[in-house]
């Protein structure tokens, strides 16, 4: 089953980020969405939402990492 990845557009890095996840899961329903609703955190981490669940981390290999973990969970 395909998962969906939304990406905000506001967040800053989101692009490299994306890049990353399509490289791999191409496959998957990847969206860069203008907010996903957690403007208080888009400033200072990067966000993902993975099916509906949130991802956040100020670092992009760690923040790559738990979308990991979130598709295959």
């Amino acid at each position: 089953m395909s998962k969906k990845v939304s990406f905000c557009m506001c967040n800053e890095g989101y692009e490299k980020l994306m890049e990353k996840v399509k490289e791999i899961h191409g496959d998957f329903v990847i969206t860069e969405i203008k907010c996903i609703g957690v403007c208080n955190l888009c400033g200072y981490k990067y966000i993902v939402r993975v099916d509906g669940k949130l991802i956040e981390s100020e670092d992009i290999e760690e923040a790559f990492n738990l979308i990991q973990a979130a598709i295959r969970a």
